[in-house]
């Protein structure tokens, strides 16, 4: 393996490392005494210090240091960027991949108005030192790594989002930009406001959605996704009738998941709406599969189309409440494979019956289940799948190709900001991952948003509703597609949901 440094790494590194000198004792013999000329003393190579020892010294110019993890100490924009070359050769996955960067380059040191852009900097630095290396297809191997103020990576983990509590869905398909409201969170403003899924987004603030000028493009962006905390006037178009809203951007509270039981000519069917594998959703979960399991549910259908992933844990502590103990009890979830240097940290995760905060999940102990997915289905949700495939568990999918994130890591605080390498790959029971180019459904279906999501008559729910009753997949969706032509192939929704896309990831707790 050969490690690249930069001359600045190199230079903290001997002023960090004291060489000892080495006594060297010359053999004597025959009783006599003889002279020699001294040997100079070794000098070992300098030892690169490790991402922990360079932790949290952090530069004047970084605006973040406040929400740092730990405390800090000052330093330069040089040492945050050792700390990243460190950490990323001892944890990233494709660390022999890494391209030789010279911290000196401007990219690296970037001004603004003439003063050191320390932030820009270190992401850059960042970026740079991922692989270039693409798969068959030609995309990125690694189009998951990334770096986040930790401000803004807490209120994810802790289920907040700053906006107003929708997620929205945007098209090109036409040629015309169209953005949709996708979901409505329950008590949320959006909701308050009376904004309804199948809704869309004409324009905010007078800036068109279908303008693609800059400074058109740049009001709607901040309208769409704000930023700070600011009202916002939209007109949206529901089933064409004009209507005119004024929304409070803030910090809100989102409720992850929502469940109900449905009574068709099959039984007894439960819905289970999960939208992030965070910490808030835990408690909701257990209540679900509580009241599927007292309730007598025989079918089960997830909707997972927007869940970008999370806590691992999470996806293990549910996949066992579906399959049960005596199909899951003592087999592996999922096997965390780490690079060759790390070897020795590759673990089996056991399937668990308890999630992140030791909640007690229960058994429903079920042979087959549906899971609704789309390319916003990434990640802890696609691990899901791949782990229940593991143990023997059928699952069919009903919708899209999903986004295809077989990695993992662990998130770690560094003066402010987050950082996100990916360091293992997972893979089930039975050895199966590498889904790298996402996991194609049996059943294709397209995002159905003219209505609720939960209503029987919605274009996915109602395909899986079909299949359980019989109908073959080409019957059900009403295409002519089933699942021998969808083998091998990627059926993706053109829309997709407007989030960031560091949140795709799945990540596990220390």
């Amino acid at each position: 393996m050969d490690v690249h440094e930069s001359p600045n790494a190199m230079t903290l590194y001997r002023s960090l490392i004291s060489a000892p000198l080495l006594a060297l004792l010359m053999a004597c013999g025959g009783g006599s005494s003889t002279s020699s000329t001294p040997v100079p003393a070794a000098v070992p190579s300098p030892v690169a210090p490790t991402s922990a020892q360079l932790a949290q010294i952090c530069a004047k110019e970084n605006p973040l240091i406040a929400d740092a993890a730990a405390q800090t100490t000052l330093g330069t924009v040089a040492d945050e960027k050792n700390w990243i070359q460190a950490y990323m050769n001892e944890r990233y996955l494709w660390y022999r991949d890494i391209p030789q960067l010279n911290a000196d380059d401007a990219r690296y040191n970037v001004t603004s108005n003439g003063a050191l852009n320390l932030v820009r900097s270190v992401v850059n630095y960042f970026y740079d030192s991922l692989t270039p290396l693409r798969t068959a297809t030609g995309s990125a191997v690694d189009k998951f790594s990334f770096v986040i103020d930790t401000a803004s990576w807490n209120g994810f983990v802790g289920s907040t989002d700053w906006g107003y509590g929708w997620m929205v869905k945007s098209s090109s398909a036409s040629g015309v930009r169209v953005v949709t409201v996708s979901y409505v969170y329950p008590g949320t403003p959006a909701m308050a406001s009376g904004i309804q899924r199948g809704d869309r987004i004409v324009s905010i603030d007078g800036a068109l959605a279908s303008d693609a000028s800059t400074q058109a493009s740049a009001t709607f962006a901040e309208g769409l996704s704000p930023t700070r905390a600011a009202s916002h006037a939209f007109v949206l178009s529901r089933a064409g009738t004009t209507l005119s809203k004024t929304l409070q951007a803030s910090a809100v509270s989102l409720q992850q998941a929502e469940y109900k039981v449905l009574t068709t000519s099959a039984g007894k069917t439960g819905y289970l709406l999960f939208n992030s594998h965070v910490p808030g959703a835990e408690n909701i979960l257990v209540q679900a599969m509580t009241s599927f399991k007292q309730q007598g549910v025989t079918d089960l259908v997830v909707d997972m189309r927007y869940n970008s992933g999370g806590y691992l844990a999470i996806a293990n502590a549910l996949a066992y409440s579906v399959a049960g103990s005596a199909r899951a009890q003592g087999q592996t979830f999922e096997m965390a494979r780490f690079s060759d240097k790390r070897s020795a940290e590759n673990y089996a995760m056991k399937f668990s019956s308890q999630g992140l905060g030791n909640q007690l999940y229960p058994s429903l102990n079920l042979a087959k289940i549906y899971v609704l997915v789309s390319g916003s289905t990434c990640s802890a949700s696609e691990s899901f799948i791949n782990g229940l495939r593991g143990v023997d568990l059928q699952v069919e999918l009903i919708g899209s190709t999903t986004c295809g994130k077989p990695y993992g890591f662990y998130p770690q605080d560094n003066c402010g900001l987050t950082y996100a390498g990916m360091e293992l790959e997972g893979v089930n029971a039975k050895g199966e991952g590498g889904f790298s180019d996402g996991m194609a459904p049996q059943c294709a279906a397209i995002d159905d948003l003219s209505h609720p999501l939960g209503d029987p008559a919605e274009g996915m729910l109602a395909v899986a509703l079909k299949r359980m009753q019989g109908l073959s997949c080409s019957q059900a969706s009403g295409l002519a597609i089933g699942a021998a032509s969808l083998a091998g192939m990627a059926w993706r929704d053109d829309s997709v949901v407007v989030r960031p896309e560091w949140q795709n990831n799945k990540f596990l707790a220390r």
